[in-house]
């Protein structure tokens, strides 16, 4: 490996920037309002959640090669080229789908600092969405580096509260139950399934392909200590967060962590940690681009989708696939945009939820397979338990649109088109 290409790959700390990025958008800072009715079972359901995202987790890192060929190769080498196609392809579906409401979410984030920009979020999330993609344009390291800074700034407001508390807690004043309505085993499992939509994401960290220095080692680690610090923070803030405000005001908040921030230290923190929610969407967004292109390029190289798609420019960015994620999102944000077709996005979102969790059952059982230490046998148990709950928290009608997600898969992996041109020697020696 050249200098100059080594200089373009992500190191430890990018790495771990990346696992955290994927996982940290809006939706954490949205999810007390739907976790206030469930009052103690909260606590219960994120301990749930962490112990299942992180035994997963633990999984996917033990299946990690040295040659970094991504998430498709990473499964493949375990289960074989049918079940490496339909994992990534039920990712990258899961991604692009998922690209206009991240924007959405961004543009609503900051829509809540300037009001003035609420009638045109749709604009805005085509400009979020061009920007970060000339970013992506420009190779991993300039898109890692963007979000390195995203990482930095969307924690904030979540340590903050986590601080406000500890801080109230010490000086002896009156703190919020959190226990109301107390714990049942109905409101555990929402709130299980709540929390793990919000731990999902490291598998974007999984998606690059050939650009990671060192990723059995780097990507590894930096799987398991950033799952496993993102769930531990997540657990503190929205504890936090309920012995700050009530629940009862907590469900009824648009906003929660700044409305908890503002209450202590006036309107311009809370702005300020509301611009942070905008960044924190922002830096998620770049994330899943980064992933769309990394995964598409993937499944190209074998000839799973046309090769066209497995063209790169001068900085190692897969451009075509990309592009091809881009406008395929950039379909659903205009099909969004008319009232008319709100359903369609809403039927397309709900569509995605459950994509992601037949790569993490791929993982658990590769993992398995190829790493049969008792650890790793629990893990894989864990895993496989906690998707199977997953399935069944999310409902019938998610699990049939991903079971016919993945027919589609299927479908395109079987009559896909034997011969096409083969892959240059450059670009197939990433698996080798």
């Amino acid at each position: 490996m050249t200098e100059d290409r080594e200089q373009k790959l992500l190191g430890p700390w990018l790495t771990l920037a990346l696992v955290i990025g994927g996982i940290v958008g809006s939706g954490i800072f949205y999810l007390p309002v739907a976790l206030a009715p469930l009052g103690g079972s909260v606590p219960i359901g994120w301990l749930v959640s962490g112990i299942g995202v992180m035994a997963l987790a633990y999984c996917a890192s033990r299946i990690v090669s040295p040659d970094g060929g991504g998430l498709q190769a990473y499964v493949e080498q375990e289960l074989g080229p049918g079940p490496g196609f339909i994992v990534t392809w039920m990712t990258w579906s899961s991604s692009w789908i998922g690209v206009p409401a991240v924007a959405l979410a961004t543009g609503a984030g900051l829509a809540r600092v300037f009001p003035s920009l609420t009638p045109h979020l749709v604009a805005l999330s085509f400009m979020f969405i061009v920007t970060l993609s000339l970013v992506n344009l420009r190779g991993i390291k300039a898109a890692g580096e963007l979000n390195f800074v995203t990482v930095l700034i969307k924690v904030v407001p979540l340590i903050v509260v986590i601080a406000l508390a500890a801080l109230l807690g010490v000086q002896g004043a009156p703190l919020q139950p959190i226990n109301v309505p107390p714990p049942t085993f109905g409101n555990i499992a929402t709130a299980s399934a709540l929390c793990l939509w919000a731990l999902t994401g490291f598998e974007f960290s999984m998606s690059p392909v050939g650009k990671i220095r060192d990723p059995q080692r780097n990507l590894s680690r930096s799987l398991v200590i950033g799952v496993g610090a993102v769930a531990i923070i997540y657990l503190l803030a929205t504890t936090s967060l309920s012995l700050i405000l009530p629940n009862a005001k907590i469900g009824m908040a648009s906003a929660p962590f700044p409305d908890a921030i503002g209450l202590y230290s006036g309107e311009g923190p809370a702005m300020l940690a509301a611009l942070a929610m905008a960044i924190s969407a922002f830096g998620a967004l770049n994330v899943a681009l980064l992933g769309c292109g990394e995964m598409l390029y993937s499944m190209s190289l074998r000839g799973d989708m046309p090769r066209v798609f497995a063209r790169t420019n001068g900085f190692n960015a897969p451009w075509a696939a990309q592009l091809a994620s881009i406008l395929l999102g950039f379909v659903l944000l205009g099909l969004n945009a008319r009232k008319e077709t709100t359903q369609l996005f809403t039927f397309m979102t709900l569509l995605a939820t459950d994509a992601v969790l037949y790569l993490y059952s791929a993982a658990a059982i590769a993992a398995a397979i190829k790493d049969r230490k008792p650890l790793t046998i629990l893990a894989c148990g864990l895993g496989l338990a906690f998707v199977l709950f997953a399935f069944y928290g999310s409902g019938l009608k998610a699990f049939l649109l991903s079971v016919g997600l993945l027919g589609v898969g299927a479908l395109i992996f079987l009559v896909r088109k034997q011969w096409i041109t083969p892959a240059p020697d450059d670009q197939a020696s990433v698996f080798r």
